[in-house]
């Protein structure tokens, strides 16, 4: 769920009723929509950009997730598991900050895929990545 401010009117494109008027905030669950949307221009999040998502270090029961933020966050996340549902949550190192920032994640299974999402906050903003997956060894 990402907090925006619209930069232009918008319809919405899983409710068509729904029209955001140019510099109305919103937080919008449908993270593809909020994508879609700020490559158009047509809004800006609230809080914190995250970049560059990669799985690095896979191994049988552990990985790194890595990705950078473009401002200074008060709390950093992510949340994986076997299932869009995720179920588990490690903190970021740092847990605070700004820049190229990684989640150790332990305890995994062999050869299973995870989905994982980041999760940093700004203030009282919270910015969700999109889903993204990788297998361990």
């Amino acid at each position: 769920m990402s907090a925006v401010v619209f930069l232009a009117p918008v319809r919405d494109t899983t409710t068509p009723t729904t029209i955001y008027a140019r510099d109305e905030a919103a937080t919008i669950a449908d993270e593809a929509m909020v994508r879609a949307f700020q490559r158009e221009g047509k809004c800006a999040l609230q809080g914190a950009d995250i970049r560059g998502i990669q799985a690095v270090s896979i191994a049988t029961t552990s990985a790194s997730i890595v990705f950078a933020v473009d401002q200074a966050c008060t709390a950093m996340k992510g949340d994986y598991g076997t299932t869009t549902g995720y179920g588990s949550s490690q903190p970021a190192t740092p847990a605070a900050g700004a820049g190229a920032i990684v989640v150790n994640l332990a305890g995994l299974t062999t050869n299973t895929l995870y989905h994982v999402r980041i999760s940093v906050t700004v203030g009282s903003y919270v910015t969700l990545s999109p889903d993204f997956t990788f297998r361990t060894l």
